[in-house]
């Protein structure tokens, strides 16, 4: 293994400030594609016990697709060791549950985010895109993630929960205080904390209006929904909540603010999409394969296995690097150019097996019809300035980018 690999603590945020560090993940691909990566302790953090970090695709798709192995519920989905007291709450979440409970919980959603129910929002999620567009200014400096990026999946969002669209704004703030944990910016874990109390507060006046008045929205489904003869307890409603707040908002974020990044550092790709804008949905998904939304997430050993050649031991932390599966060598010709003529809808973007992502189409369909709508009006964008990123170990997210429209068409 060389150097840059062997002395990167990829538990991290910092690892991760400048952008993904995939010089060292293409390291381990080919040095040791399931290698043990110590947590020492440092800036705030007490340290942790160490973690196997599987880099490869075949690798992943083994751990994705094997719950009774490698679990979601033992120790929870995210990279850092949980407090005993959190830990218990997160593995209320749909999120960090393994089968059956897992499968009972998704089979309420699924019933919801149906391929018929997405093509049913596309005139709201044209609506919104207009609205966002149209009240962008006819040129001049906009900060992306704040007028657009951010807007998309937010009013779609509220359409989803059916919550007043003024309250968007709360639902933003919430999901970048419980992402933003380990950036500065955001307050640290007093703002985190917080933000639960306020959001699950929320959850609970707002279950308790749609029970008494269900609408069509999901969130009146989901809350009126039973399962094995009863409906979902308050706790798991708050997670279930939670779960669809982020989810619904900031994949989808960091997807439209990371194409517009992706495509203007290529250009000659951006000549292509702009000279041929029906390769929009194939470009899509190589911005999803090349800037991954969500980098990793973690599972938990249940029995002696082995992965990659390695002897994995009960009670162990996996990590599954899914920006580096989507640049794996094996799986994807010449993985680290961006061609928008890929089209390889077989990156792991949106994850694999049980936790493959539900609300997949709702976020290709809502970056479409948005990208379509503000490339149209502004085909003279340009970035001006470097993004601000998340300080994270897990969200490859953007906070601003500044972007000049340049003059709109008419």
């Amino acid at each position: 293994m060389t150097l840059s690999a062997l002395h990167t603590d990829l538990g991290s945020p910092d690892a991760y400030i400048h952008g993904v560090p995939h010089e060292v993940f293409a390291d381990l691909r080919r040095h040791e594609p399931v290698a043990w990566i110590e947590e020492p302790a440092g800036d705030g953090f007490a340290g942790g016990p160490g973690f196997w970090a599987v880099t490869r695709y075949d690798d992943v798709m083994t751990v994705s697709k094997n719950p009774d192995i490698f679990s979601s519920h033992k120790g929870a989905s995210f990279l850092r060791d949980q407090r005993p007291q959190d830990l218990a709450a997160l593995q209320q979440m749909m999120l960090n549950l393994d089968p059956p409970d897992h499968s009972q919980m998704r089979s309420i959603v699924s019933k919801v985010f149906t391929p018929k129910m997405v093509r049913g929002m596309f005139d709201s999620i044209a609506d919104h895109a207009r609205a966002i567009v149209d009240a962008l200014p006819d040129d001049g400096e906009i900060d992306l993630v704040e007028h657009v990026s951010a807007e998309m999946p937010l009013r779609v969002l509220a359409d989803v929960l059916g919550v007043p669209s003024e309250d968007r704004h709360l639902l933003y703030d919430w999901t970048n205080r419980m992402v933003g944990l380990d950036d500065p910016s955001y307050g640290g874990r007093e703002a985190f904390l917080s933000a639960f109390i306020e959001m699950f507060k929320y959850s609970n006046a707002h279950t308790k209006a749609k029970r008494a008045e269900p609408g069509s929205d999901v969130w009146s489904l989901i809350v009126n929904a039973e399962v094995d003869g009863a409906r979902l307890s308050t706790e798991e409603l708050n997670r279930f909540f939670q779960l669809l707040v982020i989810a619904g908002n900031e994949t989808t974020r960091n997807l439209l603010t990371g194409f517009v990044l992706t495509l203007s550092e290529h250009p000659d790709e951006r000549s292509k999409l702009a000279t041929d804008p029906a390769l929009l949905p194939k470009a899509i998904e190589e911005v999803l394969r090349f800037h991954s939304p969500v980098m990793q997430f973690r599972r938990t050993v249940t029995r002696e296995t082995e992965l990659g050649g390695k002897q994995l031991h009960e009670g162990q932390k996996v990590v599954m690097f899914y920006v580096s599966a989507n640049r794996d060598e094996a799986q994807f010709d010449d993985p680290d150019t961006f061609r928008i003529d890929r089209g390889a809808a077989n990156h792991l973007a949106f994850g694999a097996g049980t936790h493959f992502c539900l609300g997949n189409s709702l976020a290709r369909l809502e970056a479409k019809v948005l990208l379509e709508t503000l490339f149209a009006r502004f085909p003279h964008w340009q970035v001006t300035g470097p993004p601000d990123r998340f300080r994270s170990n897990f969200i490859n997210g953007i906070k601003k980018l500044p972007v000049h429209l340049g003059k709109a068409t008419s």
